[in-house]
């Protein structure tokens, strides 16, 4: 008679090893599939992503198709669709690429990509399986092909291994691309945390892409692109050794194949110079000619304490592919729409730090007023690798450094000095890393870390302080402004019944205004007439001395295109909407003006029309802005020079300012004589 078996035994019997797709299909919220609503969004996200790095890999300029349909046979179910225009993927990796989890080829790249852990689209067609029993059907084509190739297929989740089910070919009429369609348990509706936001919240942060999505009731949402210029592509370079862990350092040790410790530090880790080198492995007593392996223990320790306290230098960001101040601005504009904000804040792009090993940099774009409702929190938009988060905005690390900042100091109110401020505030929050750290592998939020809410908090600062100018400015000129009509509506009153008392004619006011206002001033009117719609800026020098005036105009690029100027602008750039003139030089109490004779039909409001003045202080400039730093020009160096040698004929008119009043007006913006 056999013993009987320990209770350890019998334990032990029933250890087996788990399928990492078994483990996530019975633990399916870690991947944001825990409701109907939330895995649609999952699932078109991951699809998206997904074709916007296969697009951006191969230097296309993204067009997505997204069609959400509902299914016959049940209710619940929906049928999700999303085609791309990307270079297509070989049919022996289709089965692995959508049916394998933890299958992908960026997981040990060290630079930024959407996907990573090769899960998200694998765990789409997991679920799909799981709600509708049905399989994924894949339709891809690559250029050299003269067919697509179409697979049906799902997961078997004990092995982690694809299932094909159906395959064949395809006459497809794309040169290249991919298609996926699903068929899951799912539900619409339109709000926050639907595709089509994320949708929208993908094109303001991927600008160059274009997209397309078909909601179930048949509305079709474009998303046009916004910018030609793809974004530049993310570089592999080596980890930073700022930020590393003793684990981390053991393991690259034991790793790396290298003769010697200095070829180690020198050749795979960034930052690390020759002389740099040589001075970590002097402060932790290491002779250059160690080999990687034996170094352990208490001399591992000492090696990362001299990693850590020797200077290096800084991150590269070329693994980093940030989305940039100016796609943001015309990203924000193009998305925005209808809601035309007053102010664009100069869109913060800080430079790249370390945390972990790996670079990361944190991009803050704010916009201010207009459409926007005035009576709520803060809008936050927030992004990790150009990509949406919809859910969990209590728990990530962005909300937490914008709550915790001190608004107040910067004009909203905020209750106690702690949460999101009301007020008609929307920023976009971007952290751009070769590894993100999200709070799950949902990726909906990023965990709190030191070093990424330095940055954050940082960003932000930024950006608010340019908001606190922005409404400075703005009760400065409503003062201003009231004042101006106050003098224009009493002074030429007073003028005509002084002169009728004492029977003089009634004297020219405008040397009078001249004294009072000290102002540059301009004002458009927008004229509703039949035919084609005018706009006429007047641009008056209330103030004692000549002035050679730059006017520069922002619009949307379908506004510019459509307009013919008088004057002719000096320049213009329809790819960023801008145009710009060197006015005639302008005595004391002179006009000129500036004619937009706009197209028949086109739509056109004085909030469309952003108008900038060079050369004159904020606190002498009415009706416009002075010219924003992130247009990056420069003045003519012919009028610059001429200014600054220019002598004033009134010493107390002196306005504690450059006076740009040279008599050539010939040089362009931008232009450099050496």
């Amino acid at each position: 008679m056999a013993p009987a078996r320990t209770i350890a035994e019998q334990l032990a019997s029933k250890q087996r090893e788990i399928s990492v797709a078994e483990f996530f299909e019975r633990n399916r919220q870690i991947l944001g599939f825990d409701n109907p609503q939330r895995a649609l969004l999952t699932t078109v996200k991951e699809a998206v992503d997904n074709s916007l790095d296969a697009a951006e890999e191969a230097g296309v300029l993204p067009e997505l198709m997204v069609e959400i349909a509902k299914d016959a046979d049940s209710p619940d179910r929906l049928r999700v669709a999303v085609t791309d225009n990307g270079p297509g993927i070989l049919r022996r990796e289709v089965p692995n690429v959508f049916a394998r989890l933890l299958y992908g080829s960026r997981f040990h790249s060290n630079r930024q990509a959407r996907g990573q852990q090769g899960i998200g689209i694998s765990a789409a067609v997991l679920y799909a399986a799981l709600t509708t029993a049905r399989p994924a059907r894949i339709t891809t084509k690559v250029e050299e092909e003269d067919a697509a190739h179409v697979l049906e297929l799902l997961i078997d989740t004990q092995k982690n291994a694809p299932r094909v089910t159906r395959e064949d070919v395809l006459i497809w009429d794309r040169p290249h691309g991919t298609r996926i369609e699903l068929a899951l348990k799912a539900k619409y509706i339109r709000g926050r945390q639907s595709p089509l936001e994320y949708l929208r919240g993908t094109a303001i942060v991927n600008p160059h892409a274009r997209i397309v999505l078909v909601e179930p009731d048949g509305t079709r949402v474009t998303f046009e692109r916004a910018a030609n210029e793809m974004p530049r592509i993310p570089k592999e370079t080596p980890p930073h050794p700022y930020g590393l862990e003793l684990g981390e350092l053991g393991y690259f040790l034991k790793a790396s194949k290298r003769p010697t410790v200095y070829e180690l530090l020198t050749r795979d880790f960034e930052g690390v110079s020759a002389r740099a080198a040589k001075d970590v492995l002097a402060r932790s007593g290491l002779s250059p000619g160690v080999t990687p392996g034996s170094i352990q223990g208490p001399t591992q320790e000492a090696l990362l304490e001299a990693l850590h306290s020797v200077p290096l230098v800084a991150p590269s960001s070329e693994c980093l592919s940030p989305i940039g101040p100016m796609l943001i601005k015309r990203g924000l504009r193009n998305v925005l729409g209808d809601v035309r904000p007053e102010f664009f804040a100069p869109p913060v792009s800080r430079p790249p730090k370390v945390r972990g090993g790996f670079p990361f940099l944190v991009e803050v774009g704010l916009v201010y007023g207009g459409g926007l409702p005035a009576d709520q929190p803060m809008q936050l938009l927030r992004f990790a690798n150009r990509v949406p988060l919809l859910f969990q905005q209590g728990a990530c690390a962005i909300t937490a450094a914008a709550s915790n900042l001190d608004w107040r100091r910067y004009g909203l109110e905020q209750k106690g000095g702690n949460g999101l401020p009301v007020g008609p505030v929307l920023v976009l929050v971007h952290v751009a890393s070769t590894k993100i750290p999200f709070t799950s592998e949902a990726k909906e939020a990023l965990a709190e870390d030191p070093d990424l809410d330095k940055e954050l908090t940082l960003a932000f600062q930024a950006a608010a302080r340019h908001l606190k100018v922005h409404i400075s400015r703005r009760s400065r000129r409503s003062f201003a402004q009231e004042k101006f009509e106050i003098i224009q509506k009493i002074l030429p009153r007073l003028a005509e019944k002084t002169s009728h008392l004492v029977d003089q004619p009634i004297p020219d006011l405008t040397p009078v205004i001249t004294r009072i206002m000290d102002v540059v001033s301009l004002e458009l009117q927008l004229t509703s007439e039949e035919g084609p719609r005018r706009a006429v800026l007047e641009v008056t020098n209330y103030t004692s001395r000549p002035r050679v005036l730059e006017i520069f105009l922002e619009t949307p690029t379908e506004i510019l295109g459509a307009s013919a100027f008088a004057p002719v602008p000096e320049g213009t750039d329809v790819g960023m909407g801008r145009a710009w003139w060197t006015l005639p030089k302008l005595g004391p109490n002179e006009r000129a003006q500036i004619v937009l004779t706009l197209s028949k039909g086109t739509d056109v409001e004085a909030s469309d029309l952003d108008w900038y003045v060079a050369g004159v202080d904020e606190a002498h400039l009415l009706g416009a802005d002075p010219l924003p730093g992130d247009w990056d020009v420069r003045l003519p160096r012919a009028l610059i020079e001429a200014a600054e040698t220019a002598v004033p004929a009134d010493p107390d008119s002196v306005e504690g300012e450059v006076d740009y009043d040279a008599a050539e007006s010939e040089a362009h913006v931008g232009d450099d004589d050496g």
